[in-house]
Parts: structure tokens; C-alpha cells; sequence
């Protein structure tokens, strides 16, 4: 075995071979070399295909990509401008079917290499960078197989993509520093859970897919334009070919993809199971979404086959106290703030800030910025493992019990300052309504002495979203419960009294607003039982009781004198202006309300200031300055919109108005649209309030002919409403010679008979001038009209406006 010959690169004598082993080269390093030349030769050689592709070791794609298309776009531009882009997002949101999409686009001129790291199986740092080689398809020489990466990659044009760097990412780091550094051609673009916080990078954070409107009004229109609902679709055929969207199993499907915040790999493990049941019974099953969602492919990685090894795969990466955190976070429901996650996780267990800890679970895409707010959120999917986790570790309870503390804290103001709850506290209590909820049913089932507290938190805030049936059967449940409390217990009579009169449910209101005014003469906190006497007051009114409740109205307005609470001081004399009214003295009452209506200005609840403006349009109009009334109620509208438990009196107050202006058909609208609110939430007028209206109506109706009445008395549209509302626009029905319009048309030709510019249009509108400008050639088209000064005094005809 002698030499015969020279190395093909370097010209050295090449080591003894056999008739079996032909050598060309010296040593493996002069292999590599060469095989470095030969690629660079051909990156240089010109193209001789019209649309050469990109050399790639990429997977050929096995189903249709969906959706993305705006993703896609940006992501390409980002590659243009940037050298390193980081795909980050949480388990299943579509990182690496992303990256592998924009990979694939990839076309000869900026980039003649792609070249895929798959990394979800490397478990050392120290196989990084043999996994690159593999994937470059160097060998390791005599030289280290760092030098042989970089000098193969020097001179070429490559987008290198490393697929989940999570749990590798301070080596992931380094070797993308490294390839950015030493090799100017090379760009990368990553997938992983956390950003790789290196110079020159850009995150681009992965979100679910938009999901439609579950609305039942919506959802037709919605869901087969949803990108989350195109994915199902598609998956769900691959299972079984004859699937399709129908009017039976639309809204179900929406439903299902809102449920699973359009996460695509949760959408495609659910899709899985349309062969064994219809999509409705998919979607009853979600709650409990990490048993659901396990029928991955057995090819796929370990944390892609179902969704609790996607999450759990994450959650293993995580410190200690960061396990501990988001496992304690795993009780709200619906999001928190920070106080609240403070409260709930600040324990000897969690060494760090609880803020620092919750912008490291921010940064693993574990955590969701709510947008716009100082409010985070889980994702349902993680939230209800942490919860499992938080199960596991034998700390439900604990965690459970620091929740109650904290809204049994803020829940205190029932007691202390019923009347003058700050809204800070109120905004805080509705924020965190669906935790509430949960601190609630865990409450019931320990028998906690707290469960009448804050159930009447709960209460309060349903009622306050127009659910009073609902909030009178938290309070009915409750009550039925044995109580130590009996300050507690006064609490939630108190408020089951006035919802029940609210209602007009007067036997079981006054039944209830005696037993609370029993209970509270032995509780001993003044203003509770101030609260107390303002709900009887309120129960009296209801029933025709004027001047029983004119008496108590009165002594609470002592109360809260003595007390020093202006908006208590405020509720008391919008109440006492609504008694006073009752009674006829319309002096007493204009000087009330016009005490509250300062003070209730500066609460900054939208209800409160309502609520006295509409009183004060009352008064108004009894007093007959129509002009008054009509700025009150509007004013009203405005500040509360459409709100079902303060919008009715307002509009009913306009109806009365437009009567005695000669204005028939408007105030029968009016007085439906109204009327349509208060049946959607329960509520009923007081009786004065009631026969003042329905003697307006009466009046009205005898206006016209009967055919024409009964065809106004019909509800606003939202349209209709908003337009009214915030435009001070009235959306004449009556149909145009050429053509009927619809809502959007009639409002496009209020405003401009209003000599609004395209651009003040649009403004309103919240649309673009060029939708304006397209509106207003259709309505050319449609009316035979040749300009928009035409439509404008056409409108004005016709009164549209």
C-alpha cells in the first residue's frame, strides 16, 4: 500500500491506499475544503433556470398552510431590513409551521441557502452546533467544526432557521452572534418561547388566529371568514372528506375556536375528533381542553402529539419561582393586575419582586399583556395546567384563600361606605369578575363565613352589566346558606331588596328590605344601615309609597351628611329629587338634583353621572323647558350610551319631549327603544314614571292614523341609535323615491344634509374617506342624483337628519 499520486487541492502526497479505498485528497480538512470551494462556485455560477428555488433542507409541507397571510408579508419585509428574527409565542401558537412557511417562500436574489436546525430534540448546548453541521452537511476534520461551519458559511447567502431555542438559549444565542459576526451573508431566523435578547434582534410575537364573533347576530357572516375557522375546516376535511361549514354547525365552530383562542395546534388536535362527534359535542368537551386535545400525530415531537406536552414542555424550562408564580396565578380567571397577583403570590416560596417574575413569564410567552391596560392574562390552555400543577402541589387552597382575602379587602366597602363605593374599587371588582366568580363557588363549597360578602360583590357587578336575574340568584342561593356574619348577611338582603324592586318584584323586595332593616338596627355602622334605609326608600317608591319614601330619602340625606360622604350625599338627593317629583313639588326636587349633579360629576361613574342627569331631565320636562330636558337626557345617553339600566329613562324622557314638540312617530320610536332595553334586563319604571309615559304614548299614538302608529312603534336599530346618540342625527324611515336606503345610507345622508365634509364623515364614521366617497356614489347611483350637494338637499327634503 504505497502512495500513487498528489492531493487534488493541496498538491501533497496522499497517504497508502488499497484497490478498495481511492483517495483524491490528503486529509479530511482538504475534503472539506473542497467541498467549501465547490459550493461557493456554485452559489457564483449565473442561474439558468427563469425562477431557480432556493436550496433547502426543509420537510416537503403535508396539508395546506392557512391563514397568516399579513404574518407572512410582514416577516418577509422584516428579513429584508433585519439579519435576526425571532418568532416568539406560547405552546401550539404556529412558531415553527410559520417559519418553515416564510422559509419556503424564499426565492434566489437575497438568498441562495436555507438551511433548517431542528433543535426540539437536542437536549446538551454542546450538540448545537453539530446539529448545524448536520444540517450544512460538513463533516467533522482535523479542523475544529466551528472553523468548518463559519468557513463554509462565509461566502455564502444563507437564512439559517433555528427551530425551538427555548430550552437552549443562551447557546442558541451565542451561535447566532457568532454566524452574524463572522459570516455577512448569513441571516437567521428563530423560533422559541423567549426571545434570544442579542444585539440587532427583532421579535415577532406568533398569536392565535383571529376567531369570529360569537355573536348570534354575527357569527353567520363572521365564521367563514375567521382564519381560525378556515383551519379547522381544512383539518377537519383530512379526517373526513365530506365536512363542510352549515347553518346547523356554524356557530359551533366559532364557539369552539374562541374557546381555544385560535391557538392552531389546539384547533387541529379538536378537528381530529369530527370524525367521532358532531362539532357542538367538541365544544362542550373543551372545557377541559388538555384531555380533549391528544390525538397528535404519533410522528410528531413528544410536545407537538398533544397540548399538555406542548404547555408541560414549557413549563419544565421554567425557575423554580417562576413555576411557583404561574402556578399560583392559575386562580384568576379572566385575567388580573398587578396588586391582585401580588396579593396572591407574595410568599416566603418566591424570593423574587412578583413583578420581575411576572415580565420573565411575559417574556416565555406564558404570560399575554392584556393591550392597553396594566392587566395580564393566561392563556385558557396554560392557565388550566398551571391549576392542575397548582393541584398537584397541594396549594389550591392556600392560593385560594390569599384571593378571598384580597376581594374580601376590597368588598369591605359594602359595609363601610355602601352609598360611596370609590370607582377605582369598582373597576377593580369588574376586572377581575370571572375571579370573583371562582373565589365564590370555592367559598360555597368550604361554607366560609365570606361567601354573603362576596357574593354581593359578585351581585353588584352583574347588575351593573344589565344581569339582575342573574344577581338575584347569586344572592337567593346565598342567602339560603347558613351565615356567623350578620353584617354579611344584611349586605346581601340589602342588595337582593333592590334588585327585587328594580324588577318589580315588590312582595319579595319589601319581605327582604324589612329583614335587612331588622338585622341592621344590631350591626352598629351607620352608614350601612344609611344604605339600608335608602333601599327601603327605594322599595317604598316602587310600590307608590311617595311619602314614606320621601321621609326616609330625607333621613338618609342626614346620614350622609353626618358622615361626610358627598356621593352618598349625592345618591340621597337624586333620590329625594325623584320622591319630591313624585309628590309634585317640583321646586324641592329641581334644588336637589341640582346639588347632585356637581358632586356626582366628579365620582366618575358613567351610571352615577347618568342617573342624576336623567333626573334632572325629569324635572325639566314637568317643568316644561323642553330645551332643558332634552340637553339632560341627551347629555345622559352620552355619558352612559346604551347601557339598560340608565339608557330607558333617557329615551323615554326624549319620547315625552318629541310629544309635546308634535314629533308623533319619533317619540313612539323613542319610547320602543326604550321599552325593548328595560324588557332585555327586567327592569320597570316606577309608577309615577310609568303612567307619565304611557300618558305621552297614549297622546302620541292619537297623533296618527292608527296603521302609521303602530308601524313607528318600533325599536331603534343600532345604526339608528348611534347615530342618534352621538351624532345628535335622526334616521328618517321613510323610504326614497328611488330606492329604499339602508341604515348606513340614511346616516351618510344625515350627515352630509348636516354640511359635514367627506373627511368630518368619515371621522364619525370611524371608516376611511374613500369608503365615504364609495357610499356616496352608490347613493348617486341609487337616487338618480349627480352630485352630493344633490344628496345633501335631498336629505334635507326629506328631514333625514
Amino acid at each position: 500500500m504505497t502512495s500513487t499520486g498528489r492531493c487534488a487541492l493541496c498538491a501533497g502526497a496522499l497517504p497508502p491506499s488499497t484497490s478498495e479505498q481511492r483517495r483524491s485528497y490528503c486529509s479530511n480538512a482538504c475534503r472539506q475544503r473542497a467541498y467549501r470551494r465547490r459550493v461557493s462556485s456554485a452559489v457564483r455560477a449565473p442561474a439558468t433556470r427563469q425562477k431557480p428555488r432556493v436550496l433547502a433542507n426543509l420537510p416537503a409541507a403535508r396539508d395546506a398552510f392557512v391563514g397568516r397571510q399579513q404574518e407572512l408579508t410582514k416577516l418577509d419585509q422584516l428579513l429584508r431590513r433585519h439579519r435576526l428574527v425571532t418568532l416568539v409565542g406560547s405552546a401550539g401558537a404556529g412558531k415553527t409551521r410559520l417559519a418553515l412557511e416564510v422559509a419556503g417562500r424564499l426565492r434566489r436574489g437575497r438568498t441562495d441557502r436555507v438551511l433548517l436546525v431542528e433543535l426540539g430534540q437536542v437536549t446538551d448546548g454542546g450538540a448545537v452546533l453539530p446539529a448545524v453541521a448536520h444540517a450544512l452537511g460538513v463533516e467533522q476534520s482535523d479542523e475544529p467544526l466551528r472553523d468548518t461551519v463559519l468557513e463554509t458559511l462565509v461566502n455564502m447567502r444563507v437564512v439559517v432557521v433555528l427551530d425551538n431555542c427555548e430550552h437552549l438559549l443562551d447557546t442558541c444565542a451565542e451561535l447566532a452572534d457568532l454566524l452574524l459576526n463572522r459570516c455577512p451573508g448569513v441571516r437567521v431566523l428563530a423560533t422559541s418561547r423567549e426571545a434570544l435578547w442579542i444585539s440587532g434582534e427583532v421579535s415577532f410575537h406568533v398569536e392565535g388566529l383571529p376567531v369570529p364573533s360569537t355573536d348570534r347576530d354575527l357569527v353567520t357572516t363572521a365564521a367563514p371568514r375567521s382564519e381560525a375557522v378556515k383551519l379547522f375546516v381544512e383539518r377537519a376535511r383530512e379526517r373526513k372528506p365530506d365536512f363542510r361549514l352549515t347553518p346547523e354547525n356554524t356557530a359551533a365552530v366559532a364557539l369552539l375556536c374562541a374557546r381555544l383562542e385560535g391557538m392552531p395546534l389546539a384547533i387541529e388536535l379538536a378537528a381530529r375528533w369530527v370524525q367521532l362527534l358532531p362539532v357542538a359535542d367538541i365544544c362542550d368537551r373543551v372545557d377541559e381542553p388538555l384531555e380533549l386535545l391528544t390525538l397528535g400525530c404519533r410522528k410528531s415531537p413528544a410536545r407537538q402529539r398533544s397540548l399538555r406536552e406542548a404547555i408541560d414542555w414549557s413549563y419544565r424550562l421554567l425557575q423554580p419561582d417562576e413555576q411557583f408564580v404561574l402556578r399560583r396565578l392559575s386562580v384568576f380567571d379572566g385575567g388580573f393586575d398587578l396588586a391582585a397577583a401580588t396579593e396572591v403570590c407574595s410568599t416566603e416560596r418566591s424570593a423574587e419582586p412578583v413583578l420581575d417574575v411576572l415580565s420573565r413569564l411575559q417574556a416565555k410567552s406564558l404570560l399575554t399583556a392584556v393591550p392597553g391596560t396594566t392587566r395580564f392574562r393566561q392563556l385558557e390552555p396554560v392557565r388550566l395546567h398551571a391549576r392542575e400543577k397548582l393541584a398537584v402541589a397541594g396549594e389550591l387552597d392556600v392560593a385560594f384563600e390569599a384571593l378571598a382575602r384580597w376581594f374580601t379587602d376590597l368588598s369591605d366597602v359594602l359595609i363601610t361606605a355602601p352609598l360611596s363605593m370609590p370607582a377605582e374599587v369598582q373597576d377593580r371588582l369588574d376586572n377581575h369578575v370571572d375571579s370573583l366568580l371562582g373565589t365564590v363557588e370555592w367559598a360555597a363549597d368550604r361554607a366560609d363565613e365570606r361567601l354573603l360578602l362576596l357574593t354581593a360583590a359578585l351581585a353588584d357587578c352583574a347588575a351593573r352589566r344589565g344581569r339582575l336575574g342573574q344577581a338575584r340568584a347569586l344572592l337567593r342561593d346565598a342567602l339560603r346558606r347558613p351565615s356567623t356574619r350578620d353584617d354579611y348577611r344584611c349586605v346581601a338582603l340589602n342588595h337582593a331588596a333592590r334588585f327585587a324592586a328594580e324588577q318589580g318584584d315588590r312582595d319579595e323586595a319589601v319581605e327582604l328590605s324589612g329583614e335587612a332593616s331588622r338585622l341592621v338596627r344590631g350591626i352598629g355602622h351607620p352608614a350601612l344601615v344609611m344604605s339600608c334605609r335608602s333601599t327601603l326608600a327605594a322599595v317604598q317608591q316602587s310600590s307608590g309609597d311617595w311619602e314614606a319614601s320621601d321621609e326616609n330619602n330625607t333621613e338618609c340625606l342626614r346620614v350622609a351628611e353626618l358622615l361626610g360622604e358627598p356621593l352618598a350625599r349625592a345618591t340621597c338627593l337624586v333620590d329625594l329629587a325623584r320622591t319630591a317629583l313624585s309628590l309634585g313639588k317640583h321646586e324641592r326636587a329641581e334644588k336637589a338634583v341640582m346639588k347632585a349633579l356637581p358632586i356626582s360629576r366628579t365620582s366618575g361613574v358613567p351610571a352615577r353621572i347618568a342617573g342624576a342627569l336623567t333626573t334632572r331631565g325629569a324635572v325639566a320636562l314637568v317643568q316644561g323647558d323642553l330645551d332643558e330636558a332634552a340637553h339632560a337626557f341627551r347629555e345622559a345617553l352620552r355619558m352612559d350610551g346604551v347601557n339598560p339600566l340608565s339608557a330607558p329613562d333617557a329615551l323615554e324622557g326624549l319620547a315625552i319631549a318629541a310629544m309635546l314638540r308634535g314629533q308623533a312617530e319619533r317619540a313612539l320610536r323613542l319610547e320602543a327603544t326604550g321599552r325593548a332595553m328595560r324588557r332585555s334586563v327586567g327592569v320597570v319604571p316606577d309608577p309615577f314614571w310609568a303612567e307619565k309615559v304611557a300618558g305621552a304614548m297614549n297622546t302620541a299614538r292619537l297623533m296618527l292614523p292608527t296603521q302609521r302608529a303602530d308601524e313607528a312603534a318600533t325599536p331603534l336599530t343600532p345604526t339608528e341609535i348611534e347615530a342618534f346618540i352621538q351624532d345628535e342625527v335622526w334616521l328618517d324611515r321613510t323610504e326614497a323615491a328611488h330606492g329604499e336606503l339602508d341604515d348606513h345610507e340614511r346616516r351618510v345622508v344625515a350627515l352630509l344634509s348636516a354640511g359635514l365634509t367627506n373627511q368630518q364623515i368619515a371621522n364619525r364614521l370611524n371608516v376611511s374617506v374613500r369608503t365615504v366617497a364609495a357610499r356616496l356614489q352608490r347613493l348617486r347611483d341609487k337616487l338618480g342624483l349627480s352630485s352630493r350637494e344633490d344628496i345633501a338637499a335631498w336629505g334635507a327634503e326629506r328631514a333625514i337628519g
